[in-house]
């Protein structure tokens, strides 16, 4: 089983919080569900945002069809693309783009896993085989799980072939599929 970390395609123009709030707000979510308590962040283009002259003249060469973004613990999808998840363990909350006339969702993963095997491993073995992208994955905890985020790293998402193809089968454009591990 190949296990895939899910990244930024950086050719497509990047979208960040229009304040510090927004994204803070982020570091808190760790799975759990939000629907209760949801206040509807916004975001909008980097470009729009930064006040570095040289950021905002890159965006502005890069491709504004995205699909899916994922910028650490923030996972988000257009919303005319969520009945390709429905199967999966996710919480769907609706965010504001600005300078963008389409609807996107936050896609909220509730499945968390103890998927990184570190049995048997002191702190600098553990650091050494996560900066290393060859990292042990627990098959049989990830079992039928398409996309989950880890136990003990929990800011980032991970996925198996099952997620990669929705995506990739479906043309969604955004993300790019690192693959960092198998799982044994």
């Amino acid at each position: 089983m190949e296990i895939y970390k899910l990244d930024n395609d950086f050719e497509y123009k990047n979208i960040t919080g229009i304040d510090e709030l927004t994204i803070s707000q982020f570091s808190d979510f760790k799975g759990q569900k939000l629907s209760e308590n949801w206040n509807r962040p916004e975001f909008d283009l980097l470009e729009n945002i930064t006040k570095v002259k040289s950021e905002m003249n890159n965006e502005k060469t890069k491709n504004l069809n995205f699909d899916i973004r994922c910028y650490g613990n923030i996972l988000i999808v257009k919303s005319k693309h969520l009945e390709l998840f429905n199967s999966i363990n996710i919480e769907i909350l609706p965010v504001k783009i600005n300078s963008i006339n389409e609807d996107f969702s936050f896609i909220n993963v509730l499945t968390i896993l103890e998927a990184i095997n570190f049995k048997n491993m002191d702190y600098g073995q553990s650091m050494e085989m996560l900066k290393s992208n060859n990292i042990n994955f627990t098959k049989d905890n990830i079992s039928e799980n398409p996309i989950f985020r880890d136990k003990k790293i929990v800011n980032f998402y991970y996925c198996t072939n099952y997620f990669k193809k929705i995506v990739e089968e479906n043309g969604l454009k955004g993300i790019e599929f690192n693959k960092i591990g198998t799982g044994n």
